[in-house]
């Protein structure tokens, strides 16, 4: 996966730079258009050979990309088992995470990615999934105790516990949904300080494991697509990440990041609009500006990269 690291960054900075054109622009279908467009474009230009497995249904009428829909520029002509036969992986996208603010100028908006090797990303039919994330400042053998038959309530005294900081003083990020209504009242009950975000819960995840990201933990029901893309990115930051399938308030096995996303995995995500991970773009007589962030598993390493893409 590294030597198509740069690469997969500047899938997410096509779509990005694309979205951006719609930002404000209250429309969601077209912005939604021409960054899928612009991020399957990218993905057919590099040398490799993918197969999206998080992606858009066929049966949702958007414009992809669609799950099962092969990507990257390697002809049929290669076989498994040939010296010349590419590696295949699976991939991970959402070229728009947070198409309401793309449209409405909001936050956090941004274009992502997750790759791993082939038939190793867990993906669903179902919509929503409970998530729990904690940054690797809890040692992974104290994380991997936190499990969803535990109360909120005493999760949250757990982390802060871990964290060594009074409760009071812990930061929750949490999706601002008539679903949570419940799991807010019993956190602000316990003293716990609350950060409500619209969409985005990638981003929030992300920010669990980034010292200067202000959140310490992350809970709450988003959207199951999002789940094994955020896993990935988890498993880079040597953060925890645990989720389970949700549909009315039944609930399936609980997975971790490494459950989620098996073996090797990267991630990359360009900033469409302004937000704690990611700066969006700008656009300047020089032409578009992006800020992005690419990482891998194996290596652990992290890459800043601010981008001047010429007119």
């Amino acid at each position: 996966m590294k030597h198509i690291g740069l690469d997969l960054v500047r899938v997410t900075e096509g779509a990005a730079i694309a979205a951006s054109a719609w930002v404000g622009s209250g429309n969601k279908l077209l912005a939604d258009r021409d960054a899928t467009d612009a991020m399957r474009r990218r993905l057919n230009n590099m040398s490799f050979k993918g197969f999206i497995r998080i992606g858009e249904g066929i049966k949702d009428q958007s414009y992809g990309l669609f799950k099962g829909e092969e990507v990257g520029n390697f002809s049929s002509e290669y076989e498994p088992g040939l010296s010349n036969s590419p590696k295949i992986y699976d991939i991970g996208v959402d070229p728009i995470d947070g198409t309401t603010p793309t449209v409405t100028s909001g936050p956090e908006a941004t274009s992502v990615i997750a790759i791993s090797e082939k038939n190793s990303m867990f993906d669903t039919e179902e919509h929503y999934m409970l998530k729990l994330a904690v940054g690797a400042a809890i040692p992974p053998w104290k994380a991997s105790q936190l499990n969803f038959s535990m109360p909120l309530p005493d999760i949250c005294n757990f982390v802060a516990d871990a964290l060594g900081k009074p409760v009071d003083k812990l930061m929750v990020c949490i999706l601002n949904r008539p679903r949570h209504e419940l799991w807010i009242k019993q956190m602000r009950d316990l003293g716990v300080r609350i950060k409500l975000i619209q969409d985005c819960d990638i981003s929030g995840a992300i920010a669990t494991c980034l010292p200067d990201g202000g959140i310490d933990m992350q809970f709450g029901v988003g959207g199951a697509p999002e789940a094994a893309i955020t896993a990935a990115a988890m498993k880079c930051l040597s953060g925890f990440f645990l989720a389970q399938l949700w549909n009315q308030n039944l609930f399936g096995p609980e997975m971790n990041q490494d459950q989620l996303v098996q073996g090797p995995c990267a991630f990359a995500a360009t900033g469409i609009t302004d937000g704690s991970l990611l700066n969006g773009v700008r656009w300047t007589t020089r032409g578009p500006v992006t800020n992005s962030v690419f990482m891998r598993s194996e290596s652990k390493t992290v890459r800043w990269l601010t981008t001047n893409h010429g007119n």
